[in-house]
């Protein structure tokens, strides 16, 4: 099962919308742009998707022609390297950097989300609607089992928690639709109305 590689830079211009989202203060941009030149080519940024028509994958022949899909079944990982850098922070007691490269792992997936659409349309000719994450109502995390056996990858794994390995990897179910949705920006599905970037997003 091949994993696609994802390009997935951050622009370093908006910074100052990444302070204002994870509610970090302007003195913390160096350690942020140090720690995010750091981490950026230990990025390894891949993602691998099975075709569904109910709850059985459709084998690799009919992603040629996926006008009988009703859905995609994606994962997709930052690799174990994030994860020992993060880790790395950690052992040292250094909670205030492992939690920014956290956020820095959370923008670089928001980034491979618009790459796996693009990816998506170019294999499958349809486009891929919202996503439904593992862990949302409609898809319980007791599903992980479920998904990983129809994707029947080794590369990302995961414990008896449901706890995905690396821990930077997220898997979701996609709707494949011939007709391109506009999709909500991230601060729509947010319950935090009073946020700061309610009113830059």
């Amino acid at each position: 099962m091949n994993f696609i590689p994802l390009v997935v830079p951050l622009d370093e211009a908006c910074i100052g919308d990444f302070l204002r989202r994870y509610h970090f203060d302007e003195k913390d941009k160096k350690d942020i742009l140090r720690l995010y030149r750091q981490v950026e080519p230990r990025v390894h940024a891949e993602f691998h998707y099975v075709l569904t028509d109910s709850d059985r994958a459709l084998p690799d022949e009919a992603k040629e022609d996926a006008t009988g899909a009703k859905k995609a079944i994606v994962v997709v990982t930052l690799g174990q390297a994030f994860d020992e850098l993060q880790e790395s922070f950690l052992k040292k007691g250094d909670i205030h950097k492992a939690y920014i490269l956290d956020c820095i792992g959370l923008e670089v997936l928001w980034a491979a989300y618009d790459e796996i659409d693009k990816k998506l349309f170019e294999l499958t000719g349809l486009y891929a609607g919202d996503y439904t994450f593992v862990g949302d109502c409609d898809l319980p995390i007791t599903e992980v089992p479920r998904l990983m056996g129809l994707l029947g990858q080794k590369q990302v794994t995961y414990n008896e928690a449901y706890v995905l390995i690396p821990k930077k990897s997220v898997v979701f179910e996609a709707p494949l639709l011939r007709e391109k949705k506009e999709k909500y920006a991230r601060c729509a599905a947010c319950s935090n109305d009073k946020c700061s970037m309610r009113q830059t997003a």
